[in-house]
């Protein structure tokens, strides 16, 4: 594969958000998010990145000002707001990666618009067995997708605190966060909260839309699976229960030039419990194109 060409943004004032861009000179590698998790939340992978590539996040629509779930009744409108992102950046041949809901979307786009990407990483995408996507259907086929702990987690999910530090103290060490390392941690609180006119702060992610995307989850991914042609990184932890290893099993015998790395000691999400390990699979595998 030839070398990756510097590219050059172009202004995009139509974007409802302007991207997350975390710098960095040469290739250009967009990075998409995971449901809930606002694209400052990856920073420490960003920078880990940041000598080598032009690293930028587009905020998906749950982040837009004024955007409703309603407006998206499953996940494909969000990948075609990917594609017109970068479009809009006039961005071709780029490095796609993306984590969890960031992984499906960025999958679909090289699908549907292969010249935009020259390599995609997919961290732990959404992409379960299916058997248990059969459950899934079951499931919304009895009225019952509202039902999934995810989803209701999501809806309970406490939006405000005192302070950035009381957001954090509320956090360290406890369910999915107390494998996180402080930086991660830290740069979630920050990317993830912002101030109210009464000196707390809140939640930027909505927790509606965070909802709306766990109910909506796609149980068609694997149609789309054997139409990846474009040179692909498959990375998960070693205990996802999102995409574990009967999903890597089947996803390299329907994309055979698909490289698999697992990071140990990590789960689902592995970009922010080990920001460095993931920096590390990226690197190594652009650098073998």
């Amino acid at each position: 594969m030839q070398a990756m060409e510097p590219k050059t943004l172009r202004a995009f004032p139509e974007l409802p958000v302007p991207p997350c861009d975390f710098g960095g000179e040469g290739p250009v590698i967009h990075l998409a998010h995971a449901n809930g998790f606002p694209p400052g939340t990856y920073r420490p992978l960003a920078e880990a990145l940041t000598d080598r590539y032009h690293v930028l996040s587009l905020p998906s629509r749950p982040l837009w000002p004024g955007s409703r779930p309603e407006s998206a009744p499953d996940w494909h409108p969000l990948a075609d707001d990917l594609i017109a992102g970068l479009d809009g950046l006039g961005l071709r041949g780029i490095v796609g990666v993306g984590h969890s809901l960031g992984g499906v979307l960025t999958l679909w786009a090289a699908v549907r618009r292969p010249d935009l990407f020259r390599a995609v990483v997919l961290i732990d995408p959404v992409i379960m067995p299916p058997k248990w996507l059969w459950l899934l259907r079951l499931m919304r086929w009895l009225g019952l997708g509202h039902r999934q702990p995810l989803v209701q987690g999501a809806l309970r999910r406490r939006r405000v605190w005192s302070s950035r530090r009381a957001c954090y103290e509320h956090y360290v060490g406890r369910s999915i966060f107390a494998t996180w390392p402080e930086e991660s941690l830290w740069a979630y609180v920050e990317a993830g909260t912002r101030e109210r006119p009464d000196g707390q702060v809140e939640l930027v992610y909505p927790p509606a839309w965070e909802a709306h995307i766990f109910a909506t989850a796609p149980t068609d991914v694997w149609r789309t699976v054997p139409h990846l042609r474009t040179p692909t990184l498959v990375l998960r932890g070693a205990h996802s229960k999102t995409f574990p290893a009967a999903s890597q099993a089947r996803m390299a015998r329907l994309v055979p030039q698909a490289r698999f790395v697992v990071i140990p000691d990590a789960g689902h999400l592995v970009p922010m419990e080990r920001p460095r390990e993931t920096a590390q699979a990226i690197r190594a595998f652009l650098e073998s194109l």
